[in-house]
């Protein structure tokens, strides 16, 4: 066997390695944000609306409000001057935001937010960025909205 011919064959068989071990993974059609809610998610869409728009505002007490009794005893003022100047110092200044999606769980739901924010240097240059915005909402046992956890991806 010639030079070129092992070449060839040793270059079919990666080939067929690498096509064999390829995986089909579907993109599903997107779904609209607006479409069809049910009562209680959108009640938790919008109740993490107004925990966002709070962080986003600097409204410490507005948003350490809307936490469960849990996250509150661990989510207080201190932590969220503390996390909202990390993210402001990393990210810049929150400029908008957009709903993203919920993402479907069994008990708690996840909703997602994309948020835009400008940095500026020192000769007033803008710079822009975006992050994810995550919201673990649901209900508790008397029908309320609850927010069990957040976090900026």
């Amino acid at each position: 066997m010639t030079l070129p011919s092992r070449f060839s064959a040793l270059a079919a068989v990666l080939l067929a390695g690498a096509v064999s071990a390829c995986t089909t993974i579907r993109e599903l059609p997107p779904v609209s944000p607006d479409a069809e809610l049910s009562k209680e998610a959108a009640e938790e869409r919008e109740y993490s609306r107004k925990l966002l728009e709070a962080f986003l505002k600097n409204d410490a007490s507005g948003f350490i409000s809307m936490l469960s009794p849990e996250m509150k005893e661990e989510f207080g003022k201190d932590k969220f001057e503390l996390s909202r100047k990390v993210i402001t110092e990393t990210l810049g200044e929150p400029v908008s935001f957009s709903y993203v999606t919920a993402l479907e769980h069994v008990a708690i739901t996840p909703y997602i937010w994309k948020v835009r924010f400008v940095l500026k240097n020192k000769q007033d240059k803008e710079f822009y960025s975006e992050a994810l915005f995550r919201v673990l909402a649901g209900h508790d046992t008397k029908g309320d909205v609850i927010v069990v956890g957040f976090n900026f991806l």
